[in-house]
């Protein structure tokens, strides 16, 4: 009988296993196909996008006539600024990714009605910024959209769909699958990687991979030459051009960033105008100098084609790249939307030759791709993207080598800074976000308000039953704010009887400001030994109490 009984529960508990893995199995093969989609979606739209506004619009537009290709860029800056203010949106691309990777950011799909055409009048019209910046929003905000619909994928899930969106742009735009997925894991942190997302974002990328060639070609984005084996005097030169591409990412990083801030400090109608013109004469400037738009445009192509002709020194490859940055900045001051990837692949793809030139190197490519990978990884803090990029874009194994090295230099080099905005160092626990984070998200706003006046026996029939909240805040006839503890009234009632009131036994602790850090509502917590306190807005009313159940972020856990 006994040995019946345990037949029967073993093969019970077999069926169970095998019922739960065979599910387990179902939800796996279900990702997958969430992941494989998201990317396609993005590979597709990405296509869509790219022939518009690069073979569309700007391979016509570089037919034009010189004193055209001047006033293009200022046009489309204005044309970006309509589609910016009606779709209520601004200007921000690959940042606004970061920001929601961390919460700080929804990304709703309303905003592509704006980005999107802005993006297109930017770049279609010669802006010298890159698609991949569009690519990454659109990307990330299909993959926080398909989120959000899935009630399976939240928390890190729905964080894991955003990167996968991300590196399904970057892999699209690029043709660099490998290159797509370690951007979109870097690029959230300096020093650490987003590493939930990786099956997530290799799945995507790939998918947008297979998708976005057979829609557009396979050509690679960069066409270096080929070169013999690596020799001591290379790695030397990469030692070189990581410390000076290191030094060049943190100007650049700091120039960028000005520029930017310009967009909320200058009005339209300053701002377009003046961007116009410092674009129409970088334009033209470089025209004269090697009878090519350099500055107009993404440009990498044209890079690629200037340092591997002899015939331009140190002087020209120089200008050009300071007509580069100011075309840049222009760009981005102006209100352009679009990248800072290729930007980048440019100033480290120029930067490279002019050490090449000082070396007294041929013009191989060797030491522009060094510089890419160097000024692009320190910039972004993406290192093993760009030497991935490198890798992929160029079809050339033999530049892997020299690209760590002159990186991982460049990464000492550039010091803290990021041309990205958003970016946290390392990833953290739970506790330590939740107390990086504003009062004001960790404030439980339901809290009843009482007065001083108020009698112990009303505010419980208020209350309800609900106790749920350790304490309450007491709004001040003086304006200040003070806190009732649940835990004091009982014991009042027994010393007071049922007349006693809000004002005997409330507690004189400071309460915490909502736009304060909450590490400030903990440290109050601590000092004053209470499990709660009140948080009140500028003006000094109380809007809710914080909790170190709040802080803790216990009551979005599914405990």
């Amino acid at each position: 009988m006994g040995f019946e009984w345990l037949r029967r529960r073993l093969r019970t508990h077999l069926a169970e296993q095998a019922n739960a893995g065979a599910g387990q199995g179902i939800r796996h093969a279900t990702d997958f196909v969430v992941y494989a989609l998201v990317g396609a979606v993005v590979g597709g739209l990405v296509a869509v996008v790219e022939w518009v506004a690069i073979e569309w619009l700007l391979h016509d537009a570089e037919d034009a006539p010189r004193w055209l290709l001047a006033a293009m860029p200022g046009v489309g800056l204005a044309v970006a600024a309509v589609f910016l203010r009606w779709g209520r949106t601004d200007a921000s691309t690959s940042d606004d990714y970061i920001k929601a990777f961390h919460g700080e950011s929804s990304l709703p799909p309303s905003d592509l009605k704006g980005k999107l055409p802005a993006a297109i009048a930017t770049l279609g019209s010669g802006g010298a910024l890159g698609l991949e910046g569009p690519a990454v929003h659109l990307g990330a905000t299909i993959g926080r959209f398909t989120g959000s619909r899935l009630p399976r994928y939240d928390g890190p899930r729905h964080r894991a769909l955003l990167a996968a969106g991300a590196a399904a742009g970057v892999s699209a735009v690029f043709k660099a699958p490998a290159t797509g997925v370690l951007f979109a894991l870097e690029s959230p942190y300096r020093r650490d990687l987003a590493r939930h997302a990786l099956l997530p974002s290799l799945v995507a990328s790939a998918a947008a991979y297979l998708v976005f060639v057979p829609l557009t070609n396979d050509d690679p984005l960069l066409r270096f030459r080929m070169i013999d084996e690596t020799s001591t005097s290379e790695i030397i030169g990469a030692l070189v051009i990581g410390l000076l591409g290191g030094l060049a990412a943190r100007g650049t990083a700091q120039l960028f960033g000005k520029a930017k801030r310009l967009t909320t400090r200058w009005s339209p109608l300053v701002r377009i105008p003046v961007a116009a013109i410092v674009l129409g004469a970088a334009v033209l400037l470089s025209l004269e100098l090697v009878d090519e738009s350099v500055t107009f445009g993404p440009g990498a192509e044209k890079a690629v084609d200037i340092v591997l002709d002899p015939q331009w020194g140190f002087w020209v490859i120089a200008s050009l790249l300071v007509l580069r940055l100011i075309a840049t900045s222009a760009t981005l001051a102006g209100g352009g939307v679009g990248g800072l990837f290729i930007p980048l692949v440019v100033v480290g793809i120029l930067l490279g030759r002019l050490v090449e030139i000082v070396a007294d190197e041929q013009s191989a490519g060797l030491f522009s791709a060094i510089g890419l990978a160097a000024v692009l990884g320190a910039a972004y803090r993406t290192p093993l993207a760009a030497v991935m990029f490198v890798a992929e874009t160029t079809g050339r194994a033999e530049f892997v080598i020299p690209a760590l090295v002159a990186t991982a230099v460049s990464q000492v080099a550039m010091g803290d800074g990021s041309v990205s905005s958003g970016q946290l160092d390392e990833r953290k626990g739970r506790l330590e976000r939740q107390l990086g984070r504003p009062v004001s998200a960790v404030t439980e706003r339901d809290a009843l308000v009482v007065s001083p006046d108020d009698r112990l026996a009303d505010v419980i029939d208020r209350l309800g039953g609900d106790m749920r909240l350790p304490a309450l805040p007491v709004a001040m006839p003086n304006g200040t704010c003070e806190l009732l503890v649940l835990n004091d009234v009982a014991p009042a009632f027994f010393e007071l009887g049922d007349q006693a009131c809000v004002r005997d036994v409330l507690r004189n602790i400071p309460p915490v400001a909502e736009d304060a850090l909450a590490t400030e509502a903990a440290r109050v917590m601590a000092t004053y030994s209470t499990a709660a306190v009140a948080v009140v807005d500028a003006s000094g009313k109380p809007v809710g109490i914080a909790t170190t159940e709040s802080i803790a972020g216990l009551a979005d856990m599914d405990l």
